[in-house]
């Protein structure tokens, strides 16, 4: 599906691999969606509503709209391959104005089989970027907050060394620090699902100061109590929004971060070259202590003991010898630091975008805890990568 030459086939490619992951995304919405069986007229409005607040039906058709726009934009690549799948009997189903229990289920269900063999024949990074996208919107969709247990499965080793090792073979073809961002957060998921906490009631900006290595106090979910349970539900559907924000390149994953990310990813850095320069003098121990030696030898000769010049000749030839040693040394020190830098600094912010993109649950505001659903987002931003 993604031919090898031509002009610009690896951006090509790279667009390709990430329509696939999105259309992922939407078909696991689709089908995990709540659809009421018969076709129900709408309110009459005496407003304009957001996306966030339409009927579960529009949503379902919005989902729709979204996956075969990814269809389209995922298929254009390739000069040939598996016909494109048919989305007609979904749609179908979804204008009807009466569905049998489990009907539009099992039509998605079909339509997400044969997509996932067909872009998998196509190209196996499309096929993966496919799955990648849906089990990670199941990994923010499935969990049940009356049932604890769903999270431990749902972020168990087995299943999360899957999606790291899918995150890890696509990363190039994702924005830059996107995938390592939620290879990490998802980490932070994992640890957090063992032993289940919430953190203090803060505003965004205290949210975002929380994700820095000095956490607030947290306490026990408590989950016999429903605004415990809402928390955990509303934060693990926003993280999966932030997930597929970043993947998608919706989202520049440098921009969730503040000037304090910055200065505690440069701190890090300096840490790194200050161990790494520690490292290469040990190494060179014997010039290094040679270097020290003449110099110490070279300021008593011509401060205290004001020898003759032979003496001081001498020493200062003995000087130049190892200052030539050393001068070669300290080139290899510059040059090791110059590659290491870059590296190291883009290893620095992989870690502090997965910081700022983790939404870990915490406590809800009194004024917060309104009527409306978890599942409902409570925002204008429609889901779209």
């Amino acid at each position: 599906m993604i031919p090898p030459e031509g002009p610009d086939r690896s951006d090509a490619a790279r667009d390709a691999v990430v329509a696939a992951f999105v259309l992922g995304w939407h078909v696991a919405e689709l089908f995990h969606a709540n659809i009421p069986g018969a076709q129900r007229r709408p309110a009459g409005a005496d407003r304009l509503t957001g996306i966030g607040e339409l009927d579960p039906l529009s949503r379902a058709r919005l989902l729709l709209a979204q996956v075969r726009v990814d269809l389209e934009f995922a298929w254009q690549f390739g000069r040939s391959g598996p016909e494109r799948p048919d989305t007609g009997p979904v749609q179908a189903l979804l204008e009807a104005d009466v569905r049998q229990p489990g009907q539009l289920r099992a039509a998605v269900a079909d339509l997400h089989r044969m997509l996932l063999m067909a872009l998998t024949a196509a190209d196996f990074r499309l096929g993966k970027a496919y799955g990648l996208g849906r089990a990670l919107a199941q990994t923010a969709l499935l969990p049940d907050a009356k049932d604890p247990e769903t999270f431990r499965r749902t972020f168990a080793r087995f299943r999360l060394d899957n999606l790291l090792g899918w995150l890890a073979d696509l990363r190039s073809a994702f924005p830059p620090h996107a995938a390592e961002a939620v290879s990490g957060s998802l980490q932070a998921w994992a640890a957090w699902s063992d032993a289940p906490t919430l953190g203090p009631a803060v505003d965004d900006q205290g949210q975002a100061l929380a994700r820095r290595p000095r956490r607030p106090a947290t306490r026990p979910v408590d989950w016999s109590a429903a605004p415990d349970r809402e928390s955990v539900t509303r934060a693990l559907h926003r993280q999966g929004q932030l997930w597929r924000a970043v993947l998608s390149g919706e989202r520049d994953a440098l921009d969730l971060l503040s000037t304090d990310d910055y200065l505690w990813a440069a701190d890090q850095l300096l840490g790194h070259l200050r161990r790494l320069t520690v490292r290469f003098l040990r190494r060179f121990w014997i010039t290094t202590t040679a270097v020290a030696a003449i110099l110490a030898a070279a300021l008593v000769v011509v401060v205290v003991v004001r020898a003759a010049s032979a003496v001081v000749a001498a020493v200062l030839a003995a000087a130049g010898a190892i200052g030539i040693t050393w001068k070669g040394a300290a080139s290899s020190l510059g040059r090791v630091l110059a590659q290491a830098q870059r590296p190291l600094w883009d290893s620095e912010l992989d870690v502090a975008v997965a910081n700022a993109v983790t939404w870990l649950p915490r406590e809800r505001r009194t004024a917060d805890r309104t009527a409306t659903p978890a599942g409902a987002g409570g925002t204008d931003e429609p889901s779209r990568g």
